[in-house]
């Protein structure tokens, strides 16, 4: 793949499912590599789109520039794009280089593992962090719970080995997809900006491209949330959107966050009137644990959400789907459990018709 390809292919892939005009592209591959010329990225997208790898579309006196996800090869080139990224990424960083091929060993034939892919890469490198999305095949239950279990005993053993932060989140390919094409902001979504999908990254891309060519919109988002910081107009508003209004609150219409980034945002807030919160918006929506449990690994909050979860299971653990498989998780990684008041949680739930 020669430079000017890669370069087109990074910036399209880092903006998907966003118009960009061949001028806008030229800048913004000036913006991240330093240089750009519109006449060969011109003359570079004409060749792409006779390949068909990309789409042009005119409006007005612009052409928008897209990814072409029906032509099969394109998988291949993204592929090939991000086996650069990852090369780029791990030259001169032999501890990282060392923890990746480990990893990689570990992992690469474990059975529904779909692929790996590295989370913000450069950033946390420099805070001596890894995020990882795992990406698995759906399988029984009993054999799904394993090979998370597996995924949570090999990255402890690795953080211990290598004395680095790791943080993992793991999505069968359904989840996945789903939370690309949600309209709130989620980890996933926030992720395609900036990674590097760095073991089988062709599987990676025909799950995108699946759910592109099934009609499912998804749209990368260049900033990523920080629960800390979430305004309270916001949080007001979601809470009460998941079921949760707080008397004499006034509420505005804000972001919409996903259910894991909002539980994040009282735990940093520590609040213990909002904490009752929590337990409500679980019990009356269907979360996606896999991502309440990276955010709770992330932030530090696994033992006050496993305790919560303990909870809930005990009060109406049969009226919540899935909720066995976190705390079982949390248990099989030794998490030491910070009670939840079992009592205020009841009547909470009571107040708000949960139980």
């Amino acid at each position: 793949m020669d430079e000017t390809t890669y370069r087109i292919l990074d910036v399209l892939s880092r903006n998907l499912g966003k118009p960009i005009s061949i001028h806008e592209l030229t800048s913004k591959i000036q913006e991240a590599y330093g240089a750009a010329y519109y006449a060969n990225i011109h003359e570079k997208i004409g060749q792409l789109s006779r390949e068909r790898m990309i789409e042009l579309l005119r409006a007005g006196r612009s052409s928008l520039v897209f990814l072409n996800f029906e032509n099969y090869l394109l998988i291949d080139l993204l592929a090939e794009m991000e086996l650069k990224r990852k090369r780029d990424f791990l030259s001169g960083k032999k501890e990282m280089q060392m923890l990746m091929m480990e990893m990689d060993t570990l992992v690469h034939n474990m059975p529904f593992i779909k692929s790996v892919t590295l989370m913000s890469p450069q950033r946390n490198a420099k805070l001596n962090k890894a995020e990882l999305l795992f990406c698995i095949n759906k399988s029984d239950r009993k054999s799904t719970e394993e090979t998370k279990i597996s995924i949570n005993r090999i990255t402890a053993n690795l953080q211990k080995a290598y004395n680095i932060r790791i943080d993992h989140l793991i999505l069968e390919d359904k989840d996945f997809v789903d939370l690309l094409r949600s309209n709130e902001n989620n980890p996933a979504k926030e992720m395609l900006h900036n990674k590097i999908s760095a073991l089988h990254p062709q599987n990676f891309w025909m799950s995108i491209s699946g759910a592109i060519r099934g009609g499912i919109k998804i749209v990368a988002e260049e900033s990523q949330t920080n629960p800390a910081k979430i305004t309270e107009e916001d949080l007001v508003f979601n809470l009460a959107r998941f079921g949760y209004v707080e008397l004499g609150s006034k509420i505005k219409q804000g972001r919409l966050i996903c259910i894991g980034y909002i539980i994040a945002a009282i735990m940093f807030k520590n609040d213990a009137r909002r904490m009752d919160a929590i337990p409500v918006i679980l019990a009356k929506n269907s979360a996606n644990y896999n991502l309440v449990l990276f955010l709770a690994r992330k932030y530090g909050f696994e033992g006050k959400i496993l305790g919560i979860l303990a909870a809930l299971r005990n009060l109406i653990g049969n009226k919540m789907a899935n909720i066995d498989e976190p705390v079982r998780l949390l248990e099989a990684m030794k998490i030491k459990e910070i009670r939840a008041d079992k009592k205020g949680i009841k009547e909470k739930l009571r107040l708000y018709n949960v139980a």
